[in-house]
């Protein structure tokens, strides 16, 4: 079992902790480095860089599909960190103690599991899972290995829910007396505080597009069926690029629906090819 940098200084003791770290990084409001939770971020878009500044952790490594966002997310701060293409490189990192999941939600499934097998932590973007059935894995994956996993819904319990001006608190006591019956109708809209998201929702009947050099538009995405690329399908307004237009020359499907549900040993044999892609 990986024993944490912050386990291993315990075992140490007062005495052997005061002869490595200097006295005045051990006064009030000091965190020795060594004894301080590390992490690293997968995807560095708009989402993944607001996780930067959250209270007790230090950022060692950053990673992305896009090279573009990969230097923004170099630059989030003053210290050299590690930078990575691929999710398992970041995963694998010893120094990374916290997985930070700031993708699309096709891939946070699969990056959930395997941060756990890498004796990792987990701090995972909402949706949790496209499924159920992905998120049975995820929970069968942190408990089988004994990792710690938080989806990022913090704005249900501490902040006012979504633009309405109301905390979370008295809806959730309102909801739960029966005074507005059941089941209750919820109606979505710009009046109800929710148009500062409409910006999301992408665009039908899209016309394919040359993938810009800095994207690895195939490992972006991953297990998600194959659509070819168009820049509403990919980054803030991925969510809504659905119907493609018809055309003879659209190539044929690439993505293989068993990747999922496979084992790591049967991807390898997948009829369609290796899943992800390994770069060179």
């Amino acid at each position: 079992m990986r024993t944490s940098r912050r386990g291993f200084l315990k075992t140490l003791g007062g005495v052997a902790l005061f002869s490595i770290v200097p006295r005045h990084v051990l006064g009030n409001g000091y965190i020795a480095p060594s004894d301080q939770l590390t992490k690293g971020i997968i995807g560095t878009g708009g989402m993944g860089r607001g996780h930067v500044n959250y209270a007790g952790t230090r950022l060692v490594a950053v990673c992305d599909v896009d090279k573009n966002h990969l230097e923004l997310g170099k630059k989030l701060v003053k210290e050299k960190i590690a930078a990575y293409h691929d999710f398992r490189d970041l995963i694998l990192d010893p120094n990374v103690d916290i997985v930070h999941i700031a993708t699309p939600p096709h891939w946070h499934g699969i990056m959930s599991v395997e941060a756990a097998k890498a004796g990792k932590d987990i701090w995972c973007e909402k949706p949790m899972t496209r499924t159920i059935g992905e998120g049975k894995r995820v929970m069968e994956a942190v408990q089988q290995y004994g990792r710690m996993f938080r989806l990022n819904t913090w704005f249900r319990f501490t902040d006012q829910f979504y633009g309405l001006g109301t905390p979370v608190k008295p809806l959730k006591k309102l909801v739960q007396s029966g005074l507005l019956g059941w089941p209750l109708k919820v109606t979505i809209s710009a009046h109800t505080g929710f148009n500062w998201k409409f910006f999301w929702v992408g665009k039908e009947y899209l016309e394919p597009q040359p993938v810009p050099a800095e994207l690895d538009y195939d490992m972006w995405l991953g297990p998600a069926p194959y659509k070819p690329y168009n820049k509403h399908r990919v980054h803030a307004t991925f969510r809504g690029g659905g119907r493609c237009v018809r055309s003879a020359g659209r190539p044929p499907p690439r993505a293989c629906p068993r990747r999922w549900c496979a084992s790591s040993a049967s991807r390898t044999r997948c009829p369609c090819r290796p899943w992800p892609p390994r770069r060179p």
